[in-house]
């Protein structure tokens, strides 16, 4: 049982234990009163869109599947450096479950400092995070992947799609949605946008 009477659990820093948690008890279809199914609706994106700020940018571009391609770049801390990851989705695989959910937050230990001062990683210790020096690398390893931060931005980026989510929706715009260097404040300016155009 998940008590969510305080905040949200930080768990381990990943989605692993909430995927294990929807697994557990399976999904249902949504319906209508009297048992009918609602069909699942998904937004297309049929011109290519974007948002930006200095040199940090998402785009979508009108795809026939859902696709991701993230890449990050952390020159201060060599052991992450520069990384892209891509996949995509169908209704039929995986993908999220087996390449996404189990990789964790992450942050920079000089940084760790500054973000208890401003109030933030409160809940936040060597267990439901990863740490990476800019010196030593990785404080505690070993990695679920080479490319974790990567993945955990594509984590990040679902979470904050599932925003653009209304009634029958799926959130998740059916495009090849390309990201770099973002982050939750470009992740949800990138949801108004597309919100804008719906």
């Amino acid at each position: 049982m998940i008590d969510l009477l305080r905040q949200v659990p930080i768990f381990d820093g990943s989605a692993r234990e909430w995927v294990k948690a929807i697994e557990e008890v399976g999904l249902e279809v949504a319906s209508y009163g009297g048992g009918q199914t609602c069909e699942k609706l998904a937004p297309y994106v049929n011109e290519p869109v974007h948002v930006w700020k200095n040199d940090a940018f998402i785009a979508a571009f009108p795809c026939s599947n859902i696709r991701i391609s993230y890449g990050i770049n952390f020159p201060q801390a060599p052991a992450i450096g520069c990384q892209w990851f891509s996949c995509s989705f169908s209704s039929d695989n995986f993908v999220y479950a087996e390449q996404i959910a189990s990789s964790r937050t992450f942050c920079i230990y000089e940084q760790v400092e500054q973000m208890l001062q401003s109030g933030l990683i409160q809940g936040g210790s060597l267990e439901s995070a990863i740490v990476c020096s800019e010196s030593k690398g990785w404080l505690n390893p070993p990695l679920h992947y080479p490319d974790e931060p990567c993945r955990h931005k594509v984590l990040d980026l679902i979470g904050d799609l599932s925003l653009f989510a209304r009634a029958g929706s799926q959130g998740f715009p059916v495009a090849h949605i390309v990201a770099y260097k973002g982050g939750h404040a470009l992740h949800t300016d990138f949801v108004r946008y597309l919100s804008r155009m719906d």
